[in-house]
């Protein structure tokens, strides 16, 4: 399975590294929503695991469009933010439709079992995109 991270902070990337066994996910990371365009814009991806709050374009910036674009717009995307449920940033995300969100700091398991299952995954299947 084929995931983008786009996540500004170094050590928030390593940690997915943990969550996610190279021998079953193979993982691409971008450090902002422009970044992360780019890397959509050249790929087929399985999932996009999307921080929030980021420098330059952010989680919503990236979001908005994302869901303009026809080949993009289905996309499964899992929102991760420290952001506290009711504000303004999470509520506009939620709007523009993410698959779901997961609150920091997430567990390993926690966070791989919800892109498996967000994306109809089995375990043991192997790396790639099918």
């Amino acid at each position: 399975m084929r995931i983008l991270i786009v996540e500004d902070s170094r050590l928030v990337q390593q940690m997915y590294g943990l969550a996610f066994p190279r021998r079953e996910y193979e993982l691409v990371t971008a450090a902002d929503g422009r970044e992360a365009l780019e890397r959509l814009g050249g790929a087929v991806f399985d999932i996009v695991l999307l921080d929030l709050r980021m420098d330059g374009m952010n989680g919503v910036e990236f979001l908005r469009e994302v869901r303009r674009r026809p080949e993009l717009a289905r996309l499964p995307i899992v929102l991760t933010t420290s952001e506290a449920e009711g504000s303004v940033l999470l509520a506009a995300a939620k709007r523009l439709g993410v698959s779901a969100t997961v609150k920091k700091p997430w567990h390993p398991q926690q966070l791989r079992d919800l892109v498996d299952a967000t994306c109809g995954h089995q375990p043991g299947g192997g790396a790639g995109h099918a």
